[in-house]
């Protein structure tokens, strides 16, 4: 780990509010749907509109972002880009295997609090169909697109170098302190019900963050580990099968479960429901 170097770069006040609005309006969403339930159903999908669009009005502010071939972990040739982001897969693959690995054998956050995780919300209430799989789209979207960019931007575009300096755009990429790095795997697994894995995957993301200076590929390794997810739970897995989910006369391998839990985006919920890293 190294400490963190100064950039020749004055940082204008409020440069941190593009990398925080969005994390802040899907938080305040969360709260939204953890005191409203019912409202879930179209609760999500504006909350993903709504963090998409203040992610694309801050799109101007996010430099680190403009280009990702000529970003540091992409100068020279094109083998160091494959490189970064065969890595960055690769990180977000392993991330996802711990993520469900390590599932069953721990505690969830609520738990650990002496709370009662609250009943999910089960997409097949919805009907039509069609509002069904709209439903779940936007879950996907959200978690692989809207989610993977959000957190990589909040997480380690600002806030673990904002803990090596105030004046976070001067602190590059991938140059870190001890303090910074644990500081925010801890954060980040603490903000998922599923905290260990979280923290896995937190140290996992960091060490990529410290091997190449891309934000673009912290995002591409976010949002493979959600893809992978979405993936599996699609194809039935998790614990228990409540039945197929599919149009009327057509075989599908979507399980009831992947519906429970893709379906339940409550701030604290089940840690065999929530599943979105």
């Amino acid at each position: 780990m190294t400490g963190c170097r100064n950039q020749s770069v004055t940082t204008k006040s409020g440069a941190w509010v593009p990398y925080v609005v969005p994390m802040a309006i899907y938080m305040a969403f969360l709260l939204a749907q953890s005191e409203w339930p019912k409202g879930l159903v179209w609760v999500y999908p504006v909350k993903t509109v709504a963090v998409a669009a203040a992610l694309l009005g801050f799109r101007k502010k996010y430099e680190e972002l403009r280009v990702p071939w000529s970003s540091a972990a992409a100068v020279g040739t094109g083998r160091n880009v494959l490189i970064s982001y065969t890595l960055a897969v690769a990180v977000g693959l392993v991330a996802i295997v711990v993520w469900i690995g390590a599932d069953p054998f721990y505690p969830g956050t609520t738990r650990l609090m002496g709370g009662k995780p609250p009943v999910p919300f089960d997409p097949t209430s919805i009907k039509p169909v069609a509002w069904q799989y709209a439903f779940i789209g936007f879950r996907v979207l959200g978690a692989v697109v809207v989610v993977a960019f959000m957190e990589e931007i909040f997480w380690r575009g600002f806030l673990i170098r904002w803990l090596d300096g105030k004046d976070f755009k001067r602190v590059p990429f991938g140059t870190c302190s001890w303090k910074s790095f644990l500081i925010t795997v801890v954060l980040f697994g603490l903000e998922h019900e599923q905290w260990l894995a979280g923290v896995v995957c937190g140290a996992l993301y960091n060490w990529l963050y410290c091997k190449r200076k891309d934000l673009f590929s912290y995002v591409l390794a976010h949002a493979t580990s959600n893809a992978a997810l979405a993936v599996w739970v699609l194809c039935g897995g998790g614990i228990g099968s409540f039945g197929e989910f599919a149009p009327k006369g057509r075989k599908c391998c979507v399980k009831r479960s992947f519906l429970e839990k893709w379906g339940d985006i409550q701030a604290f919920s089940n840690r065999r429901e929530s599943l979105a890293v």
